[in-house]
């Protein structure tokens, strides 16, 4: 190979590849790989290091509507309305807590998992897994509008029995 002009070989010796665990200063300061590189990348599974910050906005965003989701919830089964979701309704059964444990995890796990795999394009639905995070925001505002719906119609048909 043609060395460059002063004869000097500027490449270490060492091959940076062949290392197989990252060194102690990515779990310190964390990697630099926030997204894919080349354009044949987009439909493979990339893990990445570090999130973009709407990420973070959006994921606090679907737990707190979850939390305000149980809450409303709660309220409407205490004026008399029922949990239409098996799943929630053996919880409801266990108690308050129970219930509002069970779907504060529920709802962490199924993020994490989509977390995990945000750069994972979805064939199916032909999108990154990451585009779903924010529609399941929506989700909740559409079931949380629905309760507040539900406890004012509760409130006209009290009302009008009074």
């Amino acid at each position: 190979m043609d060395q460059p002009e002063g004869g000097a070989e500027r490449r270490s010796r060492r091959d940076r590849r062949s290392e197989h665990w990252p060194g102690i200063k990515h779990f310190l300061f964390g990697g630099r790989r926030k997204s894919t590189r080349w354009g044949g990348d987009q439909k493979e599974f990339i893990y990445v290091d570090q999130y973009h910050p709407w990420l973070l906005v959006a994921i606090l965003v679907v737990v707190i509507l979850s939390i305000s989701d149980g809450l409303f919830t709660l309220h409407l089964i205490g004026r008399g309305a029922c949990e239409e979701n098996p799943v929630m309704a053996w919880f409801l059964k266990l108690g308050t807590w129970p219930f509002m444990i069970a779907k504060f995890f529920l709802t962490c796990s199924a993020i994490l998992i989509m977390l995990v795999f945000h750069n994972v394009y979805f064939r199916p639905l032909r999108l990154k897994v990451k585009i779903l995070i924010p529609v399941f925001a929506a989700v909740f505002v559409g079931v949380i509008s629905w309760q507040v719906f539900l406890n004012y119609l509760m409130n006209q048909i009290s009302g009008k029995r009074a």
